[in-house]
């Protein structure tokens, strides 16, 4: 009789038992799985299942509206034509506020498009102060005068006074330096312009008030006339000089709302041309030293000997101006929608 060991005997046991424990789920009885073998039978719907009452399958859930098919039985139907009243009433739903563009400058009489085509003048008066002389401060007040050809196009005629007076860097380096300045003072110009306006846009205030802005540049040209200021004042008069001169200006405008006839405009103006200046040799020590040489010419004491003499150089006058503009006819009626 062969002899199992005691312990070995007790391992056995203890593996069997998880082993006979899990026997497997129990087999599911056949409850006839339905097998789709071609495309044909997966188009079928399913067979109710066993032990069922064999009504009618609820697939209401399918009859949601653009899912499978159209939720109108004959398509789309005709577009809706809005007018123009319905069309902005539209436009304010989508946006918190609306506005046309503020101002028109060529329309149609009457908003028809057969309508007489009409172009508007602009009046504006403006003022302005240097920024590129340290030497003189100059002052300007003026008007500009255009013919507005589109939108966005304009020709016109402009005019300016400048007031000049030196400021304290002048006398400083004069008394402080014992340098003597040479420097002129404008005193007005007119030119002929042509105006392009290649921007526009529209800012919201607090999202209740809608600003129209418009940006532009300008090129044009004309005559100015400068004056010397002399070097010594209390023994020689000044000249002035008349020349031609060009000039480029960039600026913006703003539209008031509900006001066809007016709006501000800010801009940068600069006036390149060749100026006269005070001969150097024209001063006071016109007498004769030890050895016979003459510093200054005596001749130069006469302004219009000065004149002649006078040394060239190019110049550019800048200044920042401020207009308000008025526009004739003062209303404007739409052809189109904009």
């Amino acid at each position: 009789m062969r002899r199992i060991p005691f312990g070995l005997a007790l391992a056995a046991a203890v593996f069997a038992l998880p082993i006979t424990a899990y026997a497997g789920p129990p087999e599911e009885e056949d409850e006839g799985e339905l097998v789709l073998e071609d495309e044909d039978e997966m188009d079928q719907a399913a067979a109710p299942a066993e032990g069922g009452d064999g009504g009618d399958v609820d697939t209401s859930f399918l009859d949601e509206p653009g899912l499978d098919e159209d939720p109108t039985p004959d398509g789309p139907g005709p577009e809706v034509q809005l007018d123009e009243a319905e069309q902005e009433a539209l436009d304010e739903k989508l946006i918190v506020i609306s506005q046309r563009q503020a101002f028109l400058n060529v329309f149609r009489k009457d908003g028809r498009p057969d309508g007489k085509l009409v172009r508007r003048f602009e009046i504006q008066p403006q003022v302005g102060f240097s920024l590129n002389d340290p030497f003189v401060r100059h002052i300007s007040a003026g008007a500009e005068l255009q013919y507005w050809l589109t939108n966005r196009m304009a020709i016109g005629l402009s005019g300016a006074a400048f007031f000049g007076q030196k400021t304290p860097n002048y006398e400083r380096i004069r008394f402080q330096e014992g340098v003597l300045l040479t420097a002129n003072r404008y005193l007005w110009e007119a030119s002929a312009n042509f105006t392009y306006e290649p921007f526009y846009g529209k800012i919201s205030i607090f999202n209740r008030v809608l600003m129209h802005w418009e940006s532009y540049v300008q090129l044009g040209g004309g005559v100015i006339q400068t004056q010397v200021i002399p070097r010594f004042e209390s023994i020689h008069d000044p000249f002035n000089t008349i020349t031609g001169q060009g000039n480029f200006a960039i600026g913006g405008r703003t539209y008031i709302p509900n006001l066809k006839f007016m709006s501000v405009n800010i801009g940068i103006k600069t006036w390149a041309f060749l100026d006269s200046y005070e001969p150097g040799n024209r001063g006071p020590a016109t007498d004769p030293d030890a050895m016979g040489n003459v510093i200054d010419d005596p001749n130069l004491d006469d302004a219009a000997e000065a004149k002649k003499q006078a040394d060239k150089s190019f110049a550019f006058n800048s200044m920042f101006f401020v207009g308000v503009s008025f526009y004739i006819p003062p209303t404007f009626e739409y052809s189109t929608r904009r």
